[in-house]
């Protein structure tokens, strides 16, 4: 899991880079952080509990399947959750200028997600990535959730991505394990919890 953890944070490396080389940082929030998942709101592990990898801050994180969405400059939170060698997780928050902008910004995510196996496949030829549309999720402005699968180097790799809006707020929800089936309808109720904890 480490190999394929640390290729979904290349993106943060390099955004990191970049502001360096601008000689900026990243800019000071207009809007208020949205609530967030606690550790003990993600799916139950059978092996251990779930933890802080890092606290809710402001910045730019580029969840799983999200390399070809372009986020807001600004009004961007995350926090990233694990346990000790099985799962790890993650919850992104952007607070958009209107309701409007946040749906169009969901739907542009969604669309990411959607076409995330194709662009894997692409990447590393001969490695088949199943994708599934896991449905809805009845919550505020709503939430959708999506399965992504794979044989990666520590077995094989199973990820869940939510993609849920409240108002004027988007949050992306992450898990991903290579240990055992998805727990799809425990990463639902943590989906519901995080779009209802936004405001």
């Amino acid at each position: 899991m480490a190999r394929e953890r640390a290729m979904w944070r290349k993106a943060v490396v390099g955004a990191a880079l970049l502001a360096s080389v601008l000689g900026g940082a990243w800019p000071a929030s207009a809007a208020t952080m949205p609530g967030f998942l606690d550790p003990s709101e993600m799916p139950p592990d059978p092996f251990s509990a779930w933890h802080w990898s890092s606290f809710p801050s402001e910045g730019f994180y580029e969840p799983l399947c999200m390399d070809t969405l372009a986020f807001p400059a600004q009004d961007m939170w995350k926090a990233e959750y694990s346990t000790p060698e099985t799962a790890a997780g993650a919850q992104v928050s952007v607070v958009l200028p209107s309701e409007a902008e946040a749906a169009q910004f969901a739907a542009r995510a969604e669309q990411a997600v959607a076409g995330c196996a194709a662009r894997r496949e692409q990447q590393y030829p001969g490695v088949p990535v199943a994708f599934t549309d896991h449905g809805t999720v009845a919550v505020e402005e709503g939430a959708h959730v999506y399965g992504i699968g794979y044989q990666g180097g520590w077995g094989y790799q199973n990820q869940l991505i939510a993609v849920g809006r409240d108002g004027d707020t988007v949050t992306l929800v992450t898990w991903e394990s290579n240990w055992g089936t998805p727990p799809v309808a425990a990463f639902k109720s943590t989906v519901t919890t995080a779009v209802n904890k936004l405001r």
